[in-house]
């Protein structure tokens, strides 16, 4: 049985038998293709014009908590076009540098996101005037909580130390917690505080409650 011949397309048969015009079509398709090319790099020209030039700026690649290290494993070296670079932008990474608050993936670092250089991971969480005090763990009475809780300081009192007052009463609220071992939890008080939660101490019964959303 003889198989019929396939009908050529048209436009092939045409090109096959009109090189010039094959020819033709040819050269205007990569005229084409250049010239998109060509608008391609003029509009990257221009959007690298618009932003300036690059700076090499050191950012965190994961989320970091207040006090953690900052290490190769954290942080590289970008490019970013100037005018997104902040004041105060690093352009290395210092040595023993610690947050001192919450920082980003992605985020630049800035030297005033830092903690001083060799502080702590204790001391890079504590905020700005504030003070760390401990409070004793005390089984089936203290909250469970984690670092970077927020929590009330409640004082009880005892008869004599009450007096005619309330038997206890609130000494700080929205405190936040910046340490927690199996002996003590340590919050971050106001300098106001710190001298009012210790003579508690001496009175009556310290303990803290978890302060709610």
């Amino acid at each position: 049985m003889r198989r019929r011949p396939v009908a050529r397309s048209g436009v092939a048969l045409t090109l096959r038998r009109r090189p010039r015009l094959r020819n033709g079509l040819v050269v205007a398709i990569a005229v084409v293709c250049g010239v998109t090319v060509a608008m391609s790099v003029q509009a990257a020209d221009r959007t690298r014009a618009a932003w300036g030039s690059t700076i090499s700026v050191l950012v965190v690649t994961d989320d970091l908590a207040a006090g953690d290290r900052l290490d190769p494993s954290n942080t590289k070296v970008v490019g970013r076009p100037e005018p997104l670079v902040p004041d105060g932008a690093l352009m290395s990474l210092p040595p023993d540098a610690r947050a001192a608050a919450a920082m980003y993936a992605g985020e630049v670092v800035r030297e005033e996101r830092l903690a001083s250089t060799g502080a702590s991971a204790l001391t890079a969480r504590l905020p700005p005037g504030s003070r760390a005090m401990a409070i004793p763990v005390e089984p089936g009475t203290t909250p469970p909580v984690v670092v970077g809780d927020l929590v009330e300081v409640l004082v009880a009192l005892g008869p004599d130390a009450a007096g005619g007052g309330p038997p206890g009463f609130a000494l700080a609220t929205g405190v936040p917690v910046i340490d927690v071992t199996d002996a003590a939890i340590t919050i971050a008080v106001g300098d106001d505080v710190a001298p009012r939660l210790a003579v508690a101490f001496g009175q009556g019964a310290v303990t803290l409650a978890v302060v709610g959303d």
